[in-house]
């Protein structure tokens, strides 16, 4: 089973989208900006760390003054401070440890995600490609997808690189549900009334744009497994939960659950959406769709998987 960090990743684009118009980001994949400047700030700060220093001083000088965009955003939205962080360095030194190993190894991460972003573009030919900022935050796994481009926070993926790449790709496509529905009405979804549906088939579409159609990897996705392996029981289990709207089961309130999988909407979701997708006569349209529901009622219909809604 994939750690609880890592879900944790995926799920913060729901913070992302401001009011605005739709930013000028590239359109080819090997243009996209991956930023990596907070870590070597980062890297530079933990050197200067020592029992008798000031560590608040030394890590507001050295990374938070000189941040990017992205952690400057970060910031905002999560309230990393150089108080919040000494802490999580305290407590976790050993994973702060392994950042500068991370750092030599950055070229090759590079090029593995620019090589899933030539993937995704072959996918969605007309997708645009936001900077992602790589980040050290306070000890918590977030990916968030907003207008200033991706937000990854690295520490609790530095083992597994590979599932950074995960969350990278899913916020990349969250991105592009957002310039298909409107950055004003992506985020509005997360606002309206009776929007359980609605956020299983925008995570799941995700997860599957991820999994099926970029990286291929499906045989990495637990949680997937885990609904296919109980399939009959989830399935009535969600029924009856949609018809109450109560998403503690199956959404971003599951992340303290210890009793089941977490997040296992998401793994619906991708049931869903693969379900219209196989389905579907044209695929290019299909994805279109996917980028782009309006109606999840009516998109659960169309899609022929058994839940009735």
């Amino acid at each position: 089973m994939l750690s609880k960090f890592y879900f944790a990743l995926i799920c913060f684009g729901i913070l992302g989208f401001k009011a605005i118009g739709q930013p000028a980001y590239p359109l080819v994949p090997r243009d996209a900006a991956i930023v990596s400047s907070d870590i070597a700030n980062f890297i530079e700060a933990y050197k200067l760390l020592n029992p008798e220093s000031d560590s608040l001083a030394i890590l507001r000088e050295n990374y938070f003054d000189k941040g990017s965009p992205g952690l400057k955003e970060y910031c905002n939205r999560h309230g990393l401070t150089p108080k919040n962080l000494s802490a999580a360095i305290k407590s976790a030194p050993e994973a702060y440890a392994e950042i500068s190993n991370f750092f030599d190894s950055l070229p090759e991460f590079k090029e593995q995600v620019l090589e899933e972003f030539e993937k995704f573009g072959e996918i969605i030919p007309d997708a645009m490609y936001p900077p992602t900022y790589l980040l050290i935050g306070a000890n918590r796994g977030i990916g968030q997808a907003s207008p200033a481009g991706q937000l990854i926070t690295i520490v609790k993926g530095l083992k597994n690189p590979d599932r950074l790449i995960n969350v990278i790709v899913h916020e990349l496509a969250h991105f592009q549900q957002a310039r298909s529905l409107g950055f004003q009405e992506y985020i509005g979804t997360y606002s309206k009334p009776d929007n359980m549906l609605d956020l299983v088939l925008r995570e799941g579409g995700a997860q599957f744009i991820n999994y099926y159609l970029v990286r291929g990897n499906v045989e990495d996705y637990s949680q997937l497994k885990y609904v296919d392996d109980n399939e009959k029981e989830l399935r009535e289990r969600f029924e009856q939960d949609l018809s109450k709207q109560d998403s503690n089961y199956w959404l971003w309130e599951s992340l303290d659950k210890n009793d089941h999988p977490i997040l296992l909407g998401y793994a619906v979701g991708y049931k869903i959406i693969k379900a219209y997708y196989d389905n579907a006569a044209d695929k290019d349209d299909a994805i279109k769709d996917i980028l782009a529901i309006t109606d999840a009622k009516e998109f659960l219909a169309r899609s022929g998987y058994p839940i009735k809604f």
